[in-house]
């Protein structure tokens, strides 16, 4: 029986439980990063949740389009962000089952936030970025941002983040097992007394780093390069919390 995930349960919240107002004043140089580097004229935004990113690249002249696998987060995308008047629109999908329609149609897909972890199995995982390949124009970029889980000590439960809006407020903790995190999502209703609260678990599986050069390796991507941000703007080391991995549809 499939378990919900936390994007689903959460979905219409979740802006509140990633803090997505003060995110976004920093995603905003993230993605003018990489524009400048990349100069898209259409993207993929591969995992867009509720449409952050997607919404900034539209924002710049880029034609935008997000996908994800929780039609909850594309239904609050488009609730969000659909009359915007933006070049932009979002779409229900699976990262290892792209529609043909999407052939060649992208200078750039981004996967970040450690999205890709939703692949789950390396089978999927090359599937998925064979059809990231698929999808982009000849010469057009694939970026990648996944959790390093080798920077975070095993077994250590560690706090992630504290947000509130209104009188909702979210707690979340993560602790890492081999190559799995395992997230606790408190949900705290501050309106009511007594104080409720609600606690949820959730287990992902995640991708080594050399793992993932690899599979990116033989989908075909070549020019591969490692970095530590998504700003692109220093290597990658083993302490980086994340791994953003770069790689291009060969031109011809």
């Amino acid at each position: 029986m499939k378990t919900e995930s936390v994007f689903e349960k959460y979905a219409r919240e979740y802006d509140i439980l990633t803090n997505a107002r003060a995110r976004e004043k920093y995603h905003r140089r993230e993605v003018a990063a990489l524009m400048e580097q990349f100069h898209p004229k259409v993207v993929l935004d591969a995992g867009c949740a509720t449409g952050l990113t997607s919404l900034l690249f539209a924002r710049r002249g880029v034609k935008a389009v997000g996908l994800d696998r929780s039609r909850k987060m594309i239904a609050e995308a488009r609730k969000k962000h659909g009359r915007s008047g933006l070049p932009l629109k979002f779409s229900y999908g699976h990262f290892e089952k792209l529609p043909r329609s999407m052939n060649g149609r992208f200078d750039l897909v981004v996967c970040l936030a450690n999205a890709v972890a939703g692949l789950s199995t390396p089978a999927n995982l090359r599937r998925g970025l064979a059809g990231f390949r698929r999808v982009l124009r000849p010469g057009g970029i694939l970026v990648l941002q996944a959790l390093n889980l080798a920077s975070i000590k095993e077994e250590l439960i560690f706090p992630v983040r504290a947000t509130q809006q209104g009188r909702i407020g979210y707690l979340r903790f993560a602790r890492r097992r081999g190559n799995r995190q395992e997230l606790t999502v408190v949900r705290l209703d501050l309106s009511t007394r007594p104080l409720q609260f609600e606690v949820f678990a959730h287990e992902t599986d995640s991708f080594e780093p050399r793992q993932l050069e690899a599979a990116m390796a033989q989908a075909g991507f070549s020019r591969l390069k490692r970095y530590g941000d998504l700003m692109l703007s220093g290597p990658f080391r083993k302490s980086s919390r994340d791994i953003v991995l770069v790689g291009q549809r060969p031109p011809s």
